[in-house]
């Protein structure tokens, strides 16, 4: 019954409202055959990075009568209150919209996002409650934003003097600790690990002294649960804070997944990423569909050199920047070159800008169409929208995890104890997910993707890689740099 009143709304709908999307029928059907049987989908499609696909899903939410939870970005949250609201009343929706809830007579709908939805301390208790939830592709790095604990020096005082005493015992724990950290402090490396006598020394104290704020209880919390926490230095104000973070984000939200029916909506051309996570947690998916997008994929030009070198050859930077400056030559569109290796790319976009001047950009959004911009992966997946389609991506580096990175490095153990494959399981899968998210705007103008980091087609897990860029055709040779 709800398919088919979907379907009549929907239709009414789009005689007013011009909608350049073959499958938006199909989308509409599937949604609403999903609430209506309390089943989980996942769908996949790169149309959720427009605003297309949101009347389907409001109709639905609408007309089953209960109450729901529509998380999606804050952008969309505010096209939905200024120019959906109005059209949805006037195919006969009687409902007010306050504080971002639609409110009917017998039930409402909430818009939140991510980031409000996690904090608001109600929302993890929910039993059995229809969440579509939009953005999925983000979850890892929303978990890991939301989950992280920061303890700076500040948080070890109050502000009051019936604390004077004890304020003055933390901060002798705090300076005692200062000294000994510093002492380890190696050159070139802000971050210190603890060891077993450290982490358990901080474990007891702040379980001892948890009443003292929200964040001591928190950090006790964190510490008992066996939380991944290391040391960040300060070299200006010669002090440290520590952080905390849960080596599976996925794992603290397990009985909330498990307690609640969802509509999972991934922008990516086919997650698989999610599907992986969350079978890691033992939680499944009822049903996978993928959907084509409102525009005709065209192939993305792929060219990898069949002779590039490793990148822990000496020779491979000044061989690389090289070959980067030669990619530059007789292009006329946005050049994009990504690297998460914070030196590289700096390095890149000095030498670069040696030579082609105030068109190099680092991590800036473009105001013309021939520059040359340089930008980690997580950049420029944030900011794509804003910029036009590149000419041509250029990847002097795999984005490999950072293992200088406490946390990665902290995995990387506990997958290793696990007797887990901590490469195939958290290295690849980020790798892949953060190159498929970075190159699909090059499906809409059949652009090019470089790729120069020689692990590509000399390792069996590059090339596995390389399989995964789709739809593709390989060309063999670049002018000029062949």
């Amino acid at each position: 019954m709800l398919e088919i009143l979907s379907h009549q709304y929907l239709k009414n709908f789009l005689r007013e409202q011009s909608i350049n999307w073959d499958h938006i029928y199909s989308f509409a059907r599937i949604i609403s055959k999903c609430i209506s049987n309390d089943s989980t989908y996942l769908v996949n499609s790169e149309i959720f990075s427009t605003h297309d696909w949101l009347p389907p899903i409001l109709i639905s939410l609408f007309l089953k009568e209960e109450n729901s939870t529509f998380i999606l970005s804050e952008k969309k949250i505010q096209f939905i209150k200024e120019f959906q609201i109005d059209l949805l009343k006037n195919l006969g929706f009687n409902f007010i919209l306050k504080n971002d809830q639609i409110i009917f007579a017998n039930h409402l709908v909430r818009l939140i996002t991510i980031q409000d939805f996690l904090n608001d301390p109600n929302s993890l208790n929910l039993r059995n409650h229809r969440i579509v939830y939009s953005g999925i592709e983000d979850i890892k790095q929303d978990l890991r934003t939301h989950f992280r604990i920061t303890l700076l020096k500040k948080d070890w005082t109050k502000n009051f003097q019936e604390f004077e005493c004890i304020n003055q015992e933390f901060i002798k724990v705090y300076d005692l600790f200062n000294k000994k950290f510093f002492m380890r402090k190696v050159l070139g490396n802000s971050y210190i690990n603890l060891d077993e006598k450290e982490i358990s020394f901080l474990t007891n104290f702040f379980h001892e002294n948890s009443s003292f704020s929200d964040k001591f209880y928190s950090v006790s919390k964190a510490l008992s649960q066996g939380w991944a926490c290391w040391v960040k230095l300060n070299n200006t104000n010669l002090d440290w804070n520590l952080y905390l973070q849960p080596i599976d984000e996925l794992a603290q939200m397990n009985e909330f997944f498990s307690k609640n029916k969802f509509v999972f909506l991934s922008a990516l051309r086919k997650d698989n990423f999610f599907q992986m996570y969350l079978k890691k947690q033992s939680l499944n998916i009822d049903l996978v569909i993928n959907f084509k997008s409102n525009f005709e994929e065209k192939k993305i030009s792929l060219y990898i050199p069949s002779k590039q070198l490793l990148p822990n050859h000496p020779l491979f930077t000044n061989s690389t920047l090289d070959k980067c400056k030669k990619l530059i030559l007789f292009r006329k569109g946005l050049t994009l070159f990504l690297s998460d290796d914070i030196n590289f790319k700096t390095n890149l976009a000095t030498e670069l800008a040696s030579k082609y001047g105030k068109r190099v950009l680092l991590e800036t959004i473009p105001s013309r169409n021939n520059e040359i911009l340089c930008s980690s992966f997580d950049w420029w997946i944030m900011n794509s929208y804003l910029i036009e389609i590149p000419e041509q991506i250029i990847i002097p580096l795999l984005p490999l995890a950072n293992m200088s990175e406490p946390i990665n490095a902290m995995i990387v153990s506990y997958n290793k104890k696990l007797s887990q494959d901590w490469f195939r399981d958290f290295f690849l899968p980020q790798a892949r997910l953060k190159i498929e998210r970075s190159i699909s705007p090059l499906r809409r103008n059949a652009g090019k993707l470089i790729i120069l980091d020689g692990r590509a087609n000399k390792r069996h897990w590059g090339r596995v890689l390389l399989q995964n860029i789709q739809p593709a055709k390989q060309i063999k040779y670049m002018l000029p740099f062949d």
